[in-house]
């Protein structure tokens, strides 16, 4: 069974109309749950699914006795790199933009949670830390991407 937060239900539902608080795993999902859960706690898996315009990315972290934790977000995806076939935007040295990079794991989960309009609270709950850590990780992520503020970090990121 699903167990989501209203924000994590609106973002299932773009891909899968029917996924609703408590109902079944849509198949995919369960399918990287289970992939997940095939090793020790920690085991992540991720899947990435598209459709014009964006791009809905879920990781699933093995947290033990058959229970995963999903790690939703979007990305929005530029106009001129969705008409361009792959081969052609990669001959042409663009590759889509890739923020995110020299954040640690941790840092590019808060940091992608927060450009998708969590609090720190909010983050907190979903990630199993306290609000002060991801307070602590807000400031080496502003550091690190050169941003001060979470508006300029949604900018920075595409949300």
């Amino acid at each position: 069974m699903l167990a989501c937060d209203r924000q994590a239900e609106e973002l299932l539902r773009s891909f899968w109309g029917d996924v609703h608080d408590g109902a079944p795993m849509p198949a995919e999902l369960r399918g990287l749950a289970e992939g997940a859960q095939s090793g020790p706690p920690g085991v992540r898996r991720a899947l990435t699914m598209e459709r014009p315009g964006e791009r809905l990315r879920i990781e699933v972290t093995a947290v033990g006795r058959g229970r995963t934790h999903l790690h939703l977000w979007r990305e929005r995806m530029l106009a001129a790199l969705q008409s361009a076939p792959p081969a052609t935007v990669e001959g042409a040295g663009i590759e889509p933009p890739h923020v995110s990079d020299n954040l640690t794991q941790r840092e590019r989960e808060v940091a992608l949670l927060v450009a998708d309009g969590l609090r720190s609270r909010e983050v907190a709950e979903r990630l199993g830390i306290a609000a002060q850590t991801v307070k602590s990780h807000l400031k080496t992520i502003f550091d690190k991407l050169g941003v001060r503020n979470r508006v300029e970090l949604a900018r920075r990121l595409g949300a």
